[in-house]
């Protein structure tokens, strides 16, 4: 299993934050914030193989603390939504090539509750993109609909293993 350390694997991911999600709000210094104790406790934590036990666990845990856990004053869910994909990726494992209509489906089937919040779409957006920025969405709203945090850890390991896959690295 590999694991984002505090290396330039975390530097690399804040850079593309910064490069790629700050159009329409800014990143914060995600290094000068408090919350960055918390996000390095997070990687660490996430090693123990007692509490999760395989890649989705882990990447399920990641996730969703990241988002949920508001350890920093802005872009908490952008920066889970980079950790968990390159998570994913440096383990082999990606988003199934499927079409945008395909994950809002199971988006859906994740989380009946959030029917009122819409499926925004931007022209720029890959159907990998509008799954995991919805996914991102609804995660962080997923307390005003009530949905507990072993729940919503529940849901998410199911919707991982319906919508990913094992890649091939060349």
């Amino acid at each position: 299993m590999n694991y984002i350390e505090d290396t330039g694997l975390l530097e690399a991911i804040f850079e593309l934050i910064s490069a790629h999600y700050s159009r329409n709000e800014e990143i914060p210094s995600y290094r000068k914030e408090r919350g960055f104790v918390n996000l390095l406790a997070t990687l660490e934590r996430v090693k123990e193989d007692v509490y999760y036990p395989d890649l989705l666990s882990k990447a399920t845990y990641l996730f969703t603390n990241i988002n949920k856990g508001h350890y920093f004053s802005n872009g908490n869910k952008r920066l889970s939504i980079v950790v968990l994909v390159f998570f994913l990726f440096i383990n082999k494992y990606g988003f199934k090539n499927e079409g945008k209509d395909w994950y809002k489906k199971h988006l859906d089937e994740l989380f009946p509750e959030c029917s009122d919040i819409p499926f925004e779409d931007f022209l720029d957006f890959t159907s990998v993109d509008f799954c995991i920025y919805h996914l991102a969405i609804r995660t962080a709203a997923s307390g005003k609909y009530n949905i507990n945090h072993d729940e919503l850890k529940g849901r998410m390991h199911k919707f991982l293993n319906e919508v990913t896959v094992e890649i091939q690295l060349d």
